[in-house]
C-alpha cells in the first residue's frame, strides 16, 4: 500500500507540473515628463505620450489653463489661456490614435509669443483622459505642466547654472532663478555647496538677492535667513575674514566676462545658533574669492 500511494503522490505532482502559465503584459500610456518649459519665442512644444500596448487603442486629453494670484486685488486671475497663449496644432478634437506596438505620439502646442511685452511666466496643463480600445489604462504621469517662459524679463541675460569655485578650491554649482514674485530681484540658489542644488528639491534654501537695474551687482545681505529651516534651526548667511563671523554689511557679487566675482578678504557662511554659532557641515563655508562661471 505504501507503494501505490507512492506512485499516485509523483503522477499528481507531474500532472501539476504540466500546467500552462499564462502571464498578462500591463498595456499603459503616460507622459514621459511631469513638467516641460519652453520659451514663448519657441513657436512650438511638442509633449511626448508614451504607450506600451500590442492592441490598437485611442486616448483623450484635454488642456486646463493655468492661474495666478493677482497681487493688486488678491483675486486669482487666468495665466496661460488657451487661444490666447497658446493653441492645440491640427488636433481639435484632442485625441490621439495608438496602432498595436506603437511607443509614442506627441500632443504640439502652438506658443503665442508677445515680443517687448513683460507679461511673465505663463503656465497651463496638459491632461490625460479617458482610453478606448483593449485593455489599456492610464500610468505614470497623466497631467504634464507647460511653462511658457517670458522672454522679455529684464533678467534674463543672467538666469541659468553657474560653475562655483571658492578661495580652497571647493567647486559646486549656483543657479539663478527668477523670483516670481519681483522683476529686480534673483533667487541665489547655493550660496555654499552644503545648500546646492535646492529650488530643484523643493526647498527653500536659497537667497532672495536685488540684482542692480544695469546687472553688474548681486547684493545679499549679511544676517539673511534662509526660508526653509534645516533640522530644526534658522539658517543665516554671515561673513567670515577667516577667524571671525560677523553679520553687518553686504555681500556683493559683481559682473564679469563670464559670469560674477566675489572678491576682497570676506567670505561667507551658512550658520545655525545653539548656545554658540555651529555650521550644518564643512562644506557650508566659502571663502573669497568666490567666483561663478556661466555653464
Amino acid at each position: 500500500m505504501k507503494k501505490i500511494a507512492y506512485i499516485i503522490i509523483v503522477v499528481a505532482a507531474l500532472a501539476s507540473c504540466s500546467r500552462k502559465v499564462e502571464f498578462t503584459r500591463l498595456q499603459f500610456v503616460y507622459f514621459s515628463t511631469p513638467a516641460v518649459s519652453v520659451y514663448e519665442d519657441a513657436a512650438l512644444v511638442k509633449i511626448p505620450v508614451k504607450a506600451v500596448s500590442d492592441v490598437d487603442f485611442t486616448v483623450t486629453f484635454e488642456t486646463i489653463d493655468g492661474e495666478k494670484l493677482d497681487a493688486t486685488t488678491g483675486q486669482t486671475v487666468p495665466n496661460g489661456k488657451k487661444g490666447e497663449d497658446y493653441s492645440i496644432v491640427d488636433n481639435e478634437a484632442a485625441i490621439l490614435r495608438f496602432k498595436a506596438g506603437q511607443q509614442s505620439d506627441t500632443i504640439q502646442v502652438k506658443i503665442t509669443d508677445f515680443p517687448g511685452v513683460l507679461t511673465g511666466n505663463k503656465e497651463f496643463s496638459v491632461k490625460l483622459l479617458g482610453v478606448s480600445g483593449g485593455e489599456v489604462s492610464l500610468g505614470g504621469f497623466s497631467t504634464c505642466k507647460v511653462t511658457i517662459i517670458d522672454n522679455d524679463h529684464p533678467l534674463k541675460e543672467i538666469f541659468g547654472e553657474y560653475a562655483a569655485t571658492d578661495g580652497d578650491s571647493n567647486a559646486w554649482t549656483v543657479t539663478l532663478a527668477e523670483d516670481p514674485t519681483s522683476y529686480t530681484n534673483v533667487l541665489f540658489d547655493g550660496i555654499v555647496p552644503f545648500f546646492a542644488g535646492t529650488i530643484a528639491a523643493g526647498t527653500r534654501y536659497y537667497v532672495v538677492a536685488p540684482v542692480s537695474e544695469d546687472l553688474s551687482t548681486i547684493s545679499i545681505p549679511l544676517g539673511y535667513k534662509l526660508a526653509d529651516q534645516w533640522d530644526g534651526y534658522d539658517i543665516l548667511i554671515f561673513g567670515y575674514d577667516g577667524q571671525y563671523i560677523y553679520n553687518s554689511g553686504m555681500l556683493s557679487f559683481m559682473k564679469t566676462d563670464t559670469g560674477y566675482k566675489l572678491e576682497g578678504s570676506q567670505g561667507f557662511a551658512a550658520i545655525y545658533e545653539n548656545g554658540g554659532y555651529y555650521i550644518p557641515g564643512s562644506d557650508a563655508l566659502a571663502t573669497s574669492p568666490i567666483t561663478l562661471v556661466k555653464k
